[in-house]
């Protein structure tokens, strides 16, 4: 005898939550095929986007932000679709998925420092907000897959979901070193290709995500 199917967590926010990634990563493939020749994949992160000119006279900040942004709420739909599971002991989950989210409306509004310029409040508020973000993302999806919640709509997916926030956390540990190694070395020793690890981590963070919204649209 086959179980009933249970009602998919929150289709309108997963929607919402897939819309957001789907823009984020569309304008994202964007910037990388038009900035080809002035950002480096290898070497430079995707906060140095905001220096690239699309034209003459147009830099492509805007376009950065907006992905952001767009990432940003799409997050914010996801942490409403988990809010409305009405789970206990998800109100952790929920904090740090909300520093998350103000993490990428801060990059999106605050640029980081020019590369070889001397660092000021502003990018150091950048920095530090993407560490938050970066660290609280797979934060949020360890504690929303521990195994003392009965029935938890994200239980079928624990393993998944646990692989990958291990993999982001190393990333950002990678990254991190690149940083601290590039600032007390200087840029002409930089050993570490912050760039190309930098993307590693947002793709595994954007798998992540996607992993987490599946169980919001589907019938168990």
């Amino acid at each position: 005898m086959t179980s009933p199917k249970t009602l998919a967590v929150s289709p309108v926010h997963g929607r919402l939550a897939v819309f957001g990634m789907a823009v984020a990563v569309a304008i994202s493939i964007d910037l990388h095929l038009r900035l080809s020749s002035q950002v480096s994949p290898i070497w430079q992160t995707l906060s140095e986007y905001v220096y690239g000119y699309l034209s003459p006279g147009s830099t492509a900040a805007p376009l950065f932000g907006a992905m952001c942004l767009a990432l940003g709420f799409g997050s914010l739909a996801l942490l409403g679709g988990i809010a409305k599971a009405h789970r206990k002991g998800y109100e952790s989950v929920l904090a740090l998925l909300g520093v998350w989210c103000a993490g990428l409306f801060v990059l999106a509004l605050v640029p980081v420092d020019p590369e070889g310029q001397a660092r000021s409040l502003a990018g150091q508020i950048h920095n530090y907000a993407a560490l938050a973000a970066f660290l609280a993302l797979p934060a949020a999806d360890w504690v929303l897959t521990r195994r003392s919640r009965a029935r938890c709509p994200w239980e079928p997916r624990r393993t998944t979901i646990r692989r990958l926030a291990v993999a982001s956390f190393a990333a950002v540990v990678i990254v991190l070193g690149g940083f601290v190694w590039t600032m007390l070395t200087g840029p002409s020793h930089q050993e570490v290709t912050l760039g190309l690890f930098e993307r590693l981590l947002f793709a595994v963070d954007l798998t992540l995500l996607a992993t987490m919204v599946r169980p919001l649209l589907s019938h168990r």
